[in-house]
């Protein structure tokens, strides 16, 4: 039997613009009252956390949980949440250079002038992920280099809808063309929306940047979630 606790917390929200609006990460601790025996603890000792939000915006944004153990020796629940609280953290404090670990996203958050309806500011980004994929991460073990390969095919594709027909850019052969995105694109019969048969001067405005600028904002969530786009 689970011993669980539940509370309800309300983010702050950013207004991007008129129509779209982002919430804001949420900073939660977690702590233990009280000492535990030592015949107790285990090596790993599993801790669930969920968390939810309403169904109505279901499809549009969800909540991304990322966990880092925080060692206060000998510290006591009571007394962390002090120290927490004097921390006075304000909205927008959290540094962001921390959202991937260890490897910062020097091409995140995106210029204010990035416009997803337009294929050449895809084009401009999916070469600033290839580098940072080739250049600065390098190792395909660590779950930085999945969440970016995924995320510069998203981009790559934004930049030539009609790939792999068409004219497009040759991309650094060690980005294999791997991961569920990329695959479904390639394995599409043009039955959910493949850009097959239009002419390059129709791809600008084509509803499939809307539907990949969707995906990509959700994909980056994992490990960026901040606005992706400031308010110039």
């Amino acid at each position: 039997m689970l011993l669980t606790v539940n509370t309800v917390v309300y983010p702050d929200v950013e207004y991007a613009d008129t129509e779209t609006a982002f919430l804001q990460p949420l900073i939660v601790t977690v702590c233990f009252s009280g000492p535990v025996p030592r015949h107790l603890i285990h090596t790993d000792i599993p801790i669930e956390i969920s968390a939810s939000i309403s169904e109505e915006y279901k499809g549009i944004t969800l909540p991304v949980i990322r966990a880092k153990a925080w060692i206060f020796p000998h510290l006591h629940c009571s007394l962390l949440t002090n120290k927490w609280q004097s921390l006075h953290i304000m909205p927008g404090s959290i540094d962001q250079e921390d959202s991937a670990g260890d490897f910062p996203i020097p091409f995140l958050p995106l210029a204010s002038t990035f416009n997803p309806m337009d294929t050449c500011h895809w084009a401009a980004l999916s070469k600033d992920i290839e580098r940072w994929l080739v250049n600065d991460i390098r190792t395909t073990s660590v779950p930085q280099w999945a969440w970016g390969h995924d995320a510069f095919w998203l981009a790559y594709i934004a930049a030539h809808l009609m790939f792999p027909n068409g004219s497009w850019s040759a991309w650094d052969p060690r980005i294999p063309m791997e991961g569920q995105f990329i695959e479904e694109w390639l394995n599409d019969d043009g039955t959910n929306g493949s850009a097959d048969g239009i002419s390059s001067n129709e791809t600008a405005e084509h509803p499939l940047l809307s539907n990949i600028w969707e995906s990509f904002s959700r994909h980056i969530a994992l490990f960026y979630p901040f606005v992706l786009i400031p308010v110039s």
